[in-house]
């Protein structure tokens, strides 16, 4: 007979593309790994998986093990930790997943998830990323518990917490004549700049901010493409431009004295509604919807951001 613990591990492999990566989520060996697959492929006399390379691949079948499998798991955990609660203890399992256009919330996140360990020392996390859709979506299908995102979803099914107003400013070697100041943006004409990778959301902004000043990125020097923050400071670092990049992060790189930055003087661009460098992070999960019963750790941990959120003067710089 299938056991939850088998499906737990398929889900894993299901998840994570590999047999490797989900036998090293459960300490196990991958020749471990293939045989619970195994057992539960000649229990339900088909197969569930293709191989694709070093990659697995589900099946149809697979698939709808995977949909069948996962509120299971979930009710499975959901019923251990009313127990538990009941008992005064709150545990569990916490997924959180966040996108390369919220990386900075990971710089944020630490500082409040330990307060809330403190309290609930038998909770524990797990953290991953994907794209801002894929996030999403596995938040619709209950894959994850919340997710960072840079705009609030419009659909009914999900709320929001505003975990941060972030900042975009100009990164700079250590040392550079502009720190600490303002800098206006036709002063990028020319300048050797960082730019993130396409299909960012600091692309964007900085694709906009140079219209505004009549310029694109044509009238900057354009050194080299890099897909993330910590990428564009590194950069930055050893000298090889300047670009901009979320204040959060850069902050703790230039406390360290690692970097310098500045700010980017908006006076007088040619601005449209709501146009600014301001980035928000948003703390998203499914909403409450009848007969559907949330983790006890999730509740606690939801109404503690909240709390913590609309009560204290936090200051991440």
């Amino acid at each position: 007979m299938v056991n939850l613990y088998q499906l737990q591990i398929f889900v894993a492999a299901s998840e994570r593309g590999s047999f490797s990566a989900a036998a090293e989520e459960f300490n196990l060996t991958q020749p471990g790994v293939s045989q619970h697959i195994r057992v539960l492929e000649e229990t339900y006399k088909v197969k569930l998986f293709t191989r694709n390379g070093p990659r697995i691949e589900l099946t149809e079948a697979g698939r709808r093990l995977l949909e069948a499998a996962r509120p299971l798991i979930e009710q499975a955990a959901l019923l251990e930790e009313t127990f538990s609660a009941g008992l005064g203890e709150v545990r569990g399992r916490i997924s959180l997943i966040y996108t390369r256009n919220t990386t900075a919330g990971l710089y944020l996140l630490p500082a409040l998830l330990t307060q809330f360990h403190r309290r609930h020392e038998a909770v524990r996390f797990s953290v991953a990323q994907a794209g801002e859709e894929t996030a999403l979506e596995k938040l619709q299908d209950r894959a994850t518990h919340l997710a960072l995102m840079s705009q609030p979803p419009r659909q009914k099914s999900v709320e929001s917490l505003l975990l941060h107003t972030d900042e975009l400013v100009l990164v700079l070697p250590a040392g550079h004549p502009w720190q600490n100041t303002q800098v206006d943006l036709i002063n990028l004409k020319g300048q050797p700049f960082l730019m993130r990778a396409s299909g960012s959301e600091t692309r964007r902004r900085t694709e906009i901010v140079l219209r505004s000043v009549g310029l694109n990125l044509n009238d900057l020097e354009v050194v080299a493409e890099i897909d993330s923050v910590e990428g564009i400071i590194l950069a930055a670092q050893a000298g090889l431009g300047i670009g901009l990049a979320s204040l959060v992060v850069v902050q703790r790189f230039a406390d360290a004295g690692q970097i310098s930055y500045a700010r980017i003087k908006l006076d007088g661009a040619d601005t449209g509604p709501g146009f600014d460098l301001k980035r928000e992070i948003f703390l998203v999960r499914l909403a409450a919807a009848p007969g559907i019963e949330r983790a006890p750790s999730l509740e606690r941990l939801w109404e503690f951001l909240r709390y913590y959120l609309q009560h204290t003067n936090t200051s991440f710089e």
